[in-house]
Parts: C-alpha cells; sequence; structure tokens
C-alpha cells in the first residue's frame, strides 16, 4: 500500500537497460527477429551510448530528447509484460519505472502504466495478478515526490484495481492510511473540487464493491459536501446527491441525517426527486405512523430502494421515532403504553426496543419493570431548529424558577436567624413533634412501621416487578 516515497536503485546505464527490457519485451511478444521494439529503438540507443561513453562534452537536452523517444516505443509494447512470469513481472516493471524516473515526460508514462496494471488483467497469473499489479502500482505511487499530482492518478488506479479484484483484504490494509493520508494528500497535490471529488467517489465504490456500508456513506457524503451551492441542480449533482440519500437510508447505522438535510444538493431534490426527499424527511423528523402512511402511496422499488431494505428501514424509523420521545418528553418519564402505541408494537417489545435506542446511542436511561416506565436521562434531538431552542427555553425557564424560590427560602430564613437567632423555631431547630406524644421526640426514639420491605404477614413477595438498570449509548 502507499507509504513514505522512497528511491529504487538499478545498476547500469540508460542505454544498456533499454536494450535489456526491449529484449524481454520482443520476446514475451513473439516478435520475428529482426523487428519489434528492440529494431524500433536501435538507432536511438546506438546515439545515447556514443553520448553515455563520450569524454566530450555533449548536448544534454537533444540526448534527452532520443532517451524519450525510447521510453514512448517501450511504453507503447509494456502491455506484453501482462505475459511475463510470476516470477520476472515485477522487475521488468521496476526496470520500466527506473528508467522513466529522471524523463520530463515521467507522469505521461506513468499514466500509460497505470492504465494497463488496471484495465488488463495480468495474464500470466490469473490468481495473483491483482496482487502483482498493486505491488507495481504501489512502487510507482512511492518514488513519486509526495507534492507530484502523478501520484493522484496512480492512488485512483490502485483503488480501480482493488475494485476489479473485489480485495477486501487489500482494501482493509489500506483504510487506515484514507484516514490518515488524504487530507495532507488533497493539500500536497493542490486537487480542485472535481478532482476531490472524484477521489471521494472512487473510494466510495470499492467499499460498495466489497460492502462496507459505513465507508461507503462516509465518503459519498464527502464528495457530496465539495458540490458547490451553483451546481446543486445539476445532472451530476443530484444522481451523487440520490445515490449518498439512499445509502444513508438503508444503512441501520446511520441516524444522524442532519447532514444530509443541511446540503444544498440534497434540498435540490425537493424538485428533481420528491417522493424521495419527502422520505428523508420522515426519516429526519417523523415517526413510524408517517412512515406507514407514506408506503401506502409510494413503493421502495419506485425510489431505487431494494425492497429487502424494508426491515431495516421499519426498525430505524421505530428507533428514531422512539428518540424523539424521549427527547420531548417534559416529565423524562415515558410509559411503556405510549411508547409501544407510537411505535405500533406489543407492550412485552417495548424494552427490546429501549436498549436497542440505547445500544445505537439514541438515549440513556432506566427502564422500571415496577412502575412500567422508561426514565430518560439523554436523548438524541433528530433535528435541532426553532422548536428545539423553544424547548430549551421552555426547561431554562423552570429550572429558573425553581432556583427563585429556594433563593427566596434562603432568603427569608437567613434574614429570619439574624432577627430572631437560633435555637427559635417553631418546631426547635433539632427535633420533630411527635405526633402521638405532641412533643420532641429524640431521634433514637423513632419509630418505623411497616416490617422492613417485607409484605402482609411478614412474608417476602416473590418474583415482584423490578427496576432495571439500562444505561448506555453514545456521547
Amino acid at each position: 500500500m502507499p507509504g513514505p516515497s522512497n528511491t529504487l536503485l538499478i545498476e547500469g546505464s540508460f542505454s544498456e537497460l533499454a536494450e535489456e527490457l526491449a529484449q524481454y519485451i520482443d520476446a514475451l511478444a513473439k516478435t520475428e527477429e529482426g523487428s519489434g521494439v528492440q529494431q524500433e529503438i536501435a538507432q536511438f540507443l546506438g546515439d545515447i551510448r556514443e553520448s553515455e561513453q563520450s569524454q566530450e562534452p555533449v548536448d544534454e537536452s537533444a540526448v534527452q530528447k532520443q532517451k524519450d523517444e525510447v521510453l514512448k516505443k517501450i511504453v507503447t509494447k509494456a502491455p506484453y509484460l501482462s505475459s511475463a512470469p510470476e516470477r520476472e513481472f515485477t522487475a521488468a516493471y521496476n526496470l520500466l519505472i527506473n528508467l522513466s524516473l529522471n524523463s520530463p515526460i515521467q507522469e505521461q508514462i506513468f499514466s500509460r502504466i497505470c492504465q494497463y496494471l488496471s484495465e488488463h488483467p495480468i495474464s500470466s497469473s490469473p490468481t495473483y495478478g491483482p496482487s502483482l499489479a498493486l505491488q507495481t502500482l504501489t512502487t510507482v505511487f512511492n518514488v513519486l515526490p509526495p507534492a507530484s499530482e502523478g501520484r493522484y492518478h496512480v492512488f485512483l488506479a490502485i483503488l480501480r484495481v482493488i475494485k476489479s479484484a473485489t480485495s477486501s483484504v487489500a482494501f482493509e490494509a489500506l483504510i487506515p492510511q484514507l484516514e490518515l493520508n488524504i487530507p495532507t494528500w488533497l493539500s500536497a497535490w493542490q486537487l480542485d473540487e472535481d478532482d476531490a471529488r472524484n477521489l471521494y467517489i472512487s473510494v466510495a465504490d470499492v467499499a460498495a464493491a466489497i460492502d462496507n456500508d459505513d465507508l461507503q456513506y462516509k465518503y459519498l457524503l464527502k464528495a457530496l459536501e465539495t458540490v458547490a451551492a451553483d451546481s446543486a441542480s445539476e445532472t451530476e449533482a443530484q444522481h451523487l446527491a440520490n445515490r449518498t440519500l439512499r445509502a444513508a437510508l438503508i444503512n441501520p447505522n446511520v441516524t444522524d441525517f442532519t447532514p444530509l438535510t443541511a446540503n444544498d444538493a440534497i434540498q435540490a431534490m425537493r424538485r428533481s426527486d420528491s417522493n424521495l426527499f419527502d422520505l428523508l424527511e420522515i426519516f429526519s423528523s417523523d415517526d413510524y405512523s408517517s412512515y406507514k402512511d407514506f408506503l401506502e402511496t409510494n413503493s421502495l422499488s419506485s425510489l431505487g430502494l431494494p425492497e429487502e431494505s424494508a426491515e431495516v428501514l421499519s426498525n430505524k424509523i421505530r428507533l428514531l421515532t422512539l428518540a424523539t420521545i424521549a427527547a420531548s418528553s417534559q416529565t423524562r418519564s415515558i410509559s411503556y403504553s405510549t411508547i409501544a402505541s407510537a411505535l405500533q408494537i406489543p407492550s412485552s417489545d417495548v424494552e427490546m426496543w429501549v436498549i436497542d435506542a440505547i445500544r445505537d446511542g439514541l438515549v440513556e436511561g432506566k427502564l422500571s419493570q415496577l412502575k412500567q416506565e422508561f426514565l430518560v436521562q439523554r436523548a438524541t434531538y433528530r433535528v435541532f431548529g426553532e422548536k428545539q431552542w423553544a424547548e430549551i427555553q421552555g426547561r431554562l425557564m423552570v429550572w429558573r424558577r425553581s432556583l427563585e424560590s429556594v433563593l427566596s427560602v434562603v432568603k427569608a430564613e437567613r434574614e429570619r436567624f439574624a432577627r430572631e437567632g437560633p435555637g427559635t423555631g417553631e418546631n426547635g431547630v433539632t427535633g420533630y413533634w411527635d405526633r402521638d406524644n405532641d412533643g420532641p421526640q429524640r431521634g433514637g426514639d423513632r419509630q418505623r412501621r411497616g416490617g422492613g420491605g417485607r409484605g402482609r404477614g411478614g412474608q417476602h413477595r416473590d418474583q415482584a416487578p423490578r427496576e432495571v438498570e439500562a444505561v448506555g449509548g453514545g456521547d
């Protein structure tokens, strides 16, 4: 996989190495004697060899032009290297890479090499061909300077090879470098928005090929964020928006749709694909009942969604509905019956759905089988707009009034203490009234009623409902 830049060292002069590679290519192509690439470059190699052996100063510019002509003719025949035996394939390409390193047309040559390796299978090794291609492309990537734009094209070729081979192992090895290096590469290569979007889409394509849905959505969203506002309605942008939205809907791990609803290209789908946009609005701010109503007039297939995603969509909207109920509850206590009604599920399944919502990081709280309620400790807002700000303002006002009441009581007690002194309260400061004897009672003589947690007759209750601590979720 791509790593720090390296130096490739191969012993020999340009004329010697070029002639050796030309002979090897002609042998693979099985050309007749006196023809082939070796014959085509013979005159150039003769002049180059003289300049290499000359003791007098030579015209370096003219010599380099001759070398470039040799490279062009060799690269034209390079596809024959795909028939090289496995043990010779890498060495042959390394020789070609070495010959091209000091050429002013190296990026043109490397572009052709990338095309050959990424678009044409290696016939000599159907099993290990992709690995050989990746190894050679990685060598090309690493010998180029870190700021070279040529690295961008080589990296795209690497992604194409991984995609065509559906090599999950190779892609998994590449993922850590994607997270670490792509921002640096984009800056070093000075890519414009179109090239950056192409890079993100290429990564998403590979992720889709190996069924990595989370990474696919992540890079589709990155690609969508490169679309300028004035281009949001264009065909290409709308195609990307449609694909990104579908990927988000059918991915069970995507429950935050805020990045989509805030995107200009997604908003432009109100006109280009209103039904799919309506479904997004349901998942971003509506409930399960609205989703069921939507399905009565729209099929998943008509929206470009696979029918097998029906269960994922149904489960997700139920969990999001539960999150909305928890976030909007003023008392922070939700009865099982309320949850069952909103999710249209049996009451016996409520705890399972709450636990799933906790696992997904949508809510945190405590289940009480005794009270048949869910005590909310934290809930995630699906959208945060004027309505949510109004809710926060209302809760802050309630909290403020409570604090004002407490401060009022404290102030009154402080004033009474300053005026009357300690120990002059109505019932005394250190005791409390005994209701039976109409007098103060010491703490040590306080009586307890009941059987210390026992039921009637002093017997314990077996199999009583209990409270279940179910706290978890994300930040």
